[in-house]
C-alpha cells in the first residue's frame, strides 16, 4: 500500500451545530461545508449499517487540514466514556502560536481543560508546552506550542 497523505480526521458528535461553533468560532477552523445525507447505499456499505442518515460538517484550517464533525441520525449516535487510555482514543493535535493565550481565551468561554499548559521536556530541553481541551463531547484536542528556539 502506497499511503500518500491524511485526507481528513473524523469526529462523531452529539449535536453538529454546538461542535460546529465550538471549532469554527473557538478553534479558528473554517466550516466549508455543511450537509445531510441519507438514502445512499455506498453509505450503508461503508459504514455497515442500514439506512444511515448523518449531518456532516467539513473544516478546514489555513494550511488545509480538514476535519470532518459528523452527527448519526439513524442509526442515533450514542455517548460512552471518553478517556485517553481507552483503545482506539484519538486526539486532535493543532499547533498553535501561545498556548497560554488559548488557555486563557477558551477558558473564559466555557471551554474545559484537562490541565494548564505543561512544558514538554525532552533530554533537559523544553519541545513544546500543550494543554488538553475538550470539545462540547469530551473529544480532546491538544493545543501544542513549539518554541522559536526549541530547548529554551
Amino acid at each position: 500500500m502506497a499511503t500518500k497523505s491524511i485526507h481528513h480526521h473524523k469526529f462523531i458528535v452529539s449535536d453538529l451545530g454546538r461542535s460546529i461553533a465550538f471549532y469554527r468560532d473557538l478553534l479558528g477552523f473554517e466550516l466549508i461545508q455543511e450537509v445531510e445525507r441519507s438514502g445512499l447505499p455506498e453509505y450503508d456499505t461503508i459504514i455497515g449499517h442500514k439506512d444511515i442518515h448523518l449531518k456532516i460538517a467539513m473544516l478546514r484550517l489555513p494550511d488545509q487540514s480538514l476535519i470532518a464533525l459528523l452527527e448519526y441520525l439513524n442509526p442515533p449516535g450514542q455517548t460512552r466514556p471518553l478517556e485517553s487510555y481507552f483503545v482506539g482514543a484519538s486526539a486532535l493535535s493543532l499547533v498553535v502560536d501561545d498556548v497560554w493565550a488559548d488557555h486563557e481565551r477558551l477558558g473564559r468561554a466555557g471551554a474545559k481543560f484537562i490541565s494548564a499548559p505543561t512544558d514538554i521536556v525532552r533530554e533537559g530541553k523544553r519541545v513544546a508546552t500543550a494543554c488538553y481541551v475538550l470539545d462540547p463531547d469530551g473529544i480532546s484536542i491538544e493545543l501544542y506550542e513549539i518554541p522559536e528556539e526549541p530547548g529554551k
